[in-house]
């Protein structure tokens, strides 16, 4: 089959792999779209913390079905399906606690023992493998694993009815954080960014606020526009300086969620924290229930959120595509490859 490999850092060839062997429990998918994520270019540019070339990139997935293991009952071929690419080992104190999305032991594609989705064929366990409503596309299909994402980090940051919510960061996980707030009942949702055309993306496809962070006095902005400041703070980027304004533009009692990759030390005074009261939270991919709730709000189609995929390309541009995102060469938020 063919594959797209991460043989060196920014450097992606074509492969020619043996198809992959089911084991029980487990379904073979024909990959129809994978997307880009954010963790495939920091893996593209040598910054992941454990996706090292040589590698088979990819964790977003749509496709169907095509062979299935004896064991497997609940899937036929050619039903369409998407996976939540986390399987976790049900056995730790954090599965039995439900938090099975920082498993101990946690296995995702890229790792030994599981090729990524830039490939023809993929293969997952039926547990984590859930099929499409009639209601959603491919290319919505595709988008459950980001979106799931921002659904959990959504969740995490306690978004409900009247809350003022700010996402720093509006790249793929930022636009969707704050298109789930709004599904949430949010009152109002602010969002940063350097980029204008992912600013202007974010306030056509849920009326964000939309504050280039490339102004001098961005955080100044968001203060004179909001008095109260934000009940919610949802960090989706990884520039040092959001970590500061997220704590001065929180209210006191307020929640900020990490959401974002800081791959390196930042300094940090927690006096705010403690005299606000502030909590400050990791968020790390989802859980079934987070995975659901994404199937869901694609069916349900009050919002578009397939129209953040900005470029598809075929597999052999799988280079193509992370450059496009690692420099900004385009106007670009999500990226699908096509097989």
């Amino acid at each position: 089959m063919k594959t797209a490999i991460l043989k060196d850092i920014k450097k992606i060839t074509m492969g020619n792999e043996e198809m992959p062997v089911l084991n029980a429990g487990e379904v073979l998918i024909k990959v129809k779209y994978a997307g880009v994520c954010g963790s495939d270019l920091h893996a593209y540019k040598g910054m992941h913390p454990f996706r090292k070339p040589p590698v088979i990139l990819g964790h977003e997935v749509v496709g169907t079905v095509c062979d299935t293991a004896p064991d497997v009952s609940q899937f036929k071929k050619d039903d369409i399906v998407t996976v939540m690419p986390a399987y976790s080992c049900g056995n730790c104190i954090l599965c039995r606690s439900g938090k099975t999305n920082i498993c101990l032991n946690k296995l995702v594609p890229g790792m030994p023992g599981w090729t990524g989705t830039f490939a023809e064929y993929f293969k997952a366990p039926a547990k984590i493998t859930y099929p499409l409503s009639p209601g959603i596309s491919a290319e919505g299909g595709v988008l459950a694993e980001p979106l799931a994402t921002a659904v959990h980090s959504v969740r995490m940051a306690g978004v409900g009815e009247g809350r003022q919510v700010l996402i720093l960061g509006g790249g793929t996980i930022g636009i969707l954080a704050a298109m789930v707030a709004k599904a949430q009942g949010a009152k109002s949702v602010a969002i940063t960014d350097v980029f204008d055309f992912n600013l202007r993306m974010a306030g056509k496809l849920c009326e964000a606020d939309c504050y280039n962070a490339l102004q001098a006095n961005v955080q100044e902005a968001l203060l004179d526009a909001y008095p109260e400041k934000f009940d919610s703070v949802i960090l989706c980027a990884s520039a040092e300086e959001t970590i500061h304004q997220s704590v001065a533009l929180v209210r006191r009692g307020g929640r900020i969620v990490v959401t974002g990759m800081y791959l390196k030390p930042i300094p940090f005074n927690f006096i705010d924290l403690t005299l606000g009261e502030i909590a400050m939270l990791g968020s790390q991919i989802y859980t079934d229930e987070d995975f659901r709730i994404a199937l869901q709000l694609l069916a349900e189609r009050r919002f578009d959120f397939t129209e953040i995929v900005t470029h598809k390309l075929p597999l052999e541009k799988a280079d193509e595509a992370l450059r496009i995102l690692s420099d900004h060469s385009e106007n670009a938020v999500k990226i699908l490859l096509e097989m």
